[in-house]
């Protein structure tokens, strides 16, 4: 007997079956749950190393290259994949759907503890995407000259907005109902630009190394430790940062003296440093006066 004949005499049983679905359906449909933005967790990690000054093909060779033979034999990896770029190295690992990210993380970062990478380099930061992290609201800032047609400055125009954004628009969005995280991006960043004046050097029989070297060291923040007095613990840091630039400007390159009661160091310093105006600060403007 066929499909047809069965309906067509079993008409009752058929309509009844067909009322169960219905109605299974219908009661399934009240009780499925609907949600805009779903909790979706990706199983994707990324290892990112970053490498200052380094070429891609060294990146390749020193970074990409170690981190996928040290990571690739992670259980439930599926696919690996690298991009290496200027001065930093993003390895891809793919696992299999239902694997147990929290898990997978550990043992990647166990992986990642015993390899052995160049001096220079900074440490593996494992990074985890999650959709549910992507901004949902983008502002674009721009000045009322450029929306007027007027021709300010462009240099000028986007240091004050990137400066208006970091001090201004996101201290006022972060307090908000709802919001996570605010993001700045873009623009110009306040920056102080020296210039080397190699003549000057030159005679002083310093290297632009040297410069540098002094610069990196006395422009720095680090811990020295703690110290313990009983019951009290007192942390030990070391402040040494810029606060201005007439600090910059001032900075001992060398012990070496010379003629007129000034030292090289002090010459070397007060014709190799030069402070950018851009800035818009007082300090810079005075500084190039």
């Amino acid at each position: 007997m066929s499909l047809v004949d069965f309906s067509v005499r079993r008409r009752v049983t058929v309509l009844m079956v067909t009322l169960t679905f219905v109605l299974f359906g219908l009661i399934g449909l009240g009780a499925l749950p609907v949600n805009l933005l779903p909790d979706l967790s990706y199983p994707t990690l990324t290892v990112r190393t970053e490498y200052t000054g380094a070429a891609p093909s060294e990146i390749e060779t020193l970074i990409s290259e170690p981190v996928e033979e040290a990571v690739g034999v992670v259980k439930g990896l599926r696919k690996l994949k690298s991009v290496s770029r200027t001065g930093q190295s993003d390895v891809v690992l793919e696992f299999a759907w239902g694997t147990d990210m929290d898990r997978a993380s550990l043992e990647v970062r166990d992986k990642l503890e015993t390899l052995r990478l160049p001096l220079e380099a900074k440490q593996p930061v494992l990074l985890r995407f999650n959709p549910s992290t992507e901004p949902v609201m983008r502002l674009v800032l721009a000045s009322k000259g450029e929306a007027e047609g007027e021709g300010e400055d462009s240099e000028a125009a986007l240091v004050r907005l990137r400066r208006f954004a970091d001090d201004e628009l996101k201290k006022q969005l972060e307090p908000v109902e709802g919001v996570a995280a605010v993001k700045v991006g873009g623009g110009l960043e306040d920056e102080i630009q020296v210039e080397i004046d190699q003549q000057k050097l030159a005679q002083l029989n310093l290297g632009i190394g040297t410069v540098i070297d002094r610069l990196n060291a006395e422009n720095i923040n680090i811990s020295g430790g703690r110290i313990e007095d009983g019951t009290q613990r007192y942390l030990v840091r070391t402040i040494n940062q810029f606060t201005d630039v007439q600090q910059m400007r001032d900075l001992l390159v060398t012990a070496r003296t010379g003629g007129g009661g000034n030292t090289a160091a002090q010459e070397a310093a007060a014709a190799a440093a030069r402070v950018a105006p851009l800035t818009g600060s007082a300090e810079a403007l005075a500084a190039c006066a």
